[in-house]
């Protein structure tokens, strides 16, 4: 190259519209270009280290031009960034130079459609990587490997990542990888995760997908850490109850959702008081259901000594908590928001996601695995399908058809038929409210699915009607156990507690088993955390603390007989699915 290709490129690069031979490049010293980058000014930061470049000379000059290279990259001038690069000698590049420079070229070969080239360069483990790089390196690694067909290899990048990003990133980075496992079929997932070396952050992820789908792990979870509670806490009980010594409960108790908020706090006492053992201090703390709120709220209980938060509520005040550079204690939180939990933290809700893949489990268990799913415009009944779909996919089954049905439009069978269309389905799904589910059960014959097992949502309770409702007889849904006589925690059942508390009620019925549950879990998540697998039986099911923080909830099931929720037989099993015909 022409001695005088350097300048040429730095002037081009610029933009000028005129140069004048007789000018001499301006030297502008490294710390500038470094002081452009640490304000983000990536432009200026290349311009700056390319013409600190034509000044120097020998290592430094191939060093700034690789700086160069790499600024007009994050500025998005790729063109300003392969010039750049090209001007740099490997040979005179120290260490962390060589790891940048082979990123940049990663990352061109991959632009330009060569990804096993560009992931044969990023193959250095990422404990090898340069501190300062190690994040775009783990994250453009992760994206080509994606890309390439390797779904298992980029989770376990993005896994890294998560494990040391800021509560805002870290959120999407596991939701990310959740969706990257569980579009792996079983044999993939369960070799990946065996391959995983111990400790591997990706591994908990890993096992929780296996769990899903009822597959055994390659090993155990590694034991949790525990609340880290202090001396003054007893050891815990034979069956791991352990409440901290003061809880700080965090609840909407005036405003807008103060009924809400009560159900839950009188659930929280039933259960606390059904206690004969060791009992915490516990206080309750207005919210209003805001964030603001819940910011007072959490002074008073720093103020008080709390040892564990219970709450808040509302997914805004959930996210504003967890998003709190400064949050020191750990926290139930009885709602889930975008963030993930921080490690030693748990989040509890009660969600159609969660009812939906209960419904793909019931038929899977029972080899029904072609199903046609019946719903309707309603967000509870979106969320539950997306769960359904998922888990069904996820464990083999496969959805035949979808109908959409509106009470506005009450024959349903033209809908029905066009769904379903040559193939009797094995099963239905219903996403629906009581009255457009006693619609569809009474035109179940004429549309030629008679006797077709049908699994719901709780869902197919609103709107319920007793006299009405014998039309849904033989309709399984999840329920919560203590609704119908299912629960051995120590509570009154719901009938008597109904008719003494109002907060216990109709609609506030599940709120109140929701308060009972967290006071379970507050009081066992001692034990839940430190032992992976382990379980509490609660009155909204069976409780247990995935890897990530979650609890997930295993609800029983009920049908309906005689217009009215009773328990399933468990054992019981649906009618056999008839072939379907050529």
């Amino acid at each position: 190259m022409s001695r005088f290709a350097p300048l040429l490129l730095v002037l081009a690069l610029a933009g000028c519209a005129s140069v004048s031979v007789q000018r001499a490049p301006v030297v502008v010293e490294p710390d500038a270009a470094r002081k452009y980058a640490a304000a983000g000014d990536h432009a200026q930061a290349a311009r700056a280290w390319s013409e600190t470049a034509l000044a120097a000379r020998g290592a430094a000059r191939d060093h700034a031009w690789l700086r160069a290279a790499e600024q007009y990259w994050l500025a998005g001038e790729t063109g300003a960034a392969r010039a750049a690069w090209a001007e740099t000698s490997r040979r005179r590049l120290d260490a962390g130079d060589l790891a940048l420079h082979a990123f940049l070229e990663a990352a061109f070969l991959s632009a330009d459609g060569d990804d096993a080239r560009a992931l044969g360069l990023l193959s250095r483990p990422g404990a090898e990587v340069p501190a300062n790089l190690r994040v775009r390196w783990l994250g453009l690694r992760a994206d080509i490997a994606e890309r390439a067909g390797r779904p298992f290899d980029a989770a376990a990048d993005l896994a890294v990542l998560a494990d040391g990003a800021e509560r805002s990133q870290r959120g999407e980075l596991l939701r990310r990888i959740d969706r990257l496992l569980a579009g792996l079929n079983d044999d993939a997932l369960a070799a990946g995760a065996a391959a995983l070396p111990a400790g591997h952050p990706l591994y908990p992820q890993a096992a929780r997908q296996l769990q899903r789908r009822g597959l055994p792990l390659p090993r155990p979870l590694e034991r949790g850490t525990g609340l880290a509670l202090d001396d003054a806490v007893p050891p815990a009980a034979a069956d791991g109850y352990r409440p901290p010594l003061r809880i700080a409960v965090l609840l909407p108790l005036s405003g807008p959702l103060a009924a809400a908020g009560s159900s839950v706090r009188d659930g929280i006492l039933a259960a606390y008081y059904g206690e004969n053992r060791r009992r915490p201090e516990i206080r309750f703390h207005d919210t209003g259901g805001n964030v603001a709120g819940l910011q007072g709220a959490l002074i008073r209980a720093r103020e008080e000594g709390a040892q564990l938060l219970v709450g808040p509520l509302t997914r805004d005040e959930v996210d504003a908590l967890f998003g709190m550079a400064d949050l020191d204690l750990p926290v139930l939180a009885l709602n889930r928001g975008q963030l993930p939990p921080p490690p030693g933290s748990a989040t509890f809700a009660l969600t159609p996601e969660e009812e939906g893949a209960a419904a793909a489990e019931r038929l899977l268990d029972r080899g029904l695995r072609r199903v046609l799913v019946v719903t309707q415009a309603d967000d509870n009944a979106r969320r539950a399908l997306g769960a359904f779909r998922e888990r069904l996919r996820e464990r083999g089954g496969e959805i035949v058809g979808e109908a959409v049905v509106a009470e506005t439009e009450p024959d349903f069978i033209p809908t029905l038929q066009a769904a379903m269309g040559a193939n009797r389905p094995d099963a239905l799904f219903l996403a629906l409210r009581a009255a457009p589910a006693r619609l569809l059960a009474s035109q179940m014959e004429t549309a030629g699915l008679s006797g077709v097992p049908k699994v719901a949502t709780s869902l197919i309770q609103a709107g319920g009607n007793l006299r009405l409702d014998t039309e849904l007889d033989g309709i399984e849904f999840p329920e919560l156990p203590w609704l119908i006589g299912r629960s051995a925690i120590g509570l009154p059942d719901a009938d008597t507690i109904g008719n003494t508390l109002p907060s216990a009620r109709g609609g506030g019925a599940r709120l109140f088993a929701f308060g009972a549950d967290a006071w379970r879990l507050a009081a066992w998540l001692d034990h839940l955390l430190a032992q992976p697998g382990a379980s509490v039986q609660g009155a909204t099911g069976e409780l247990q603390l995935d890897p990530l923080g979650v609890v997930q909830r295993v609800p029983a099931w009920a049908v309906f007989s005689g217009g009215r929720a009773r328990p399933a037989l468990d054992g019981a099993l649906l009618p056999a699915p008839v072939e379907a015909s050529d």
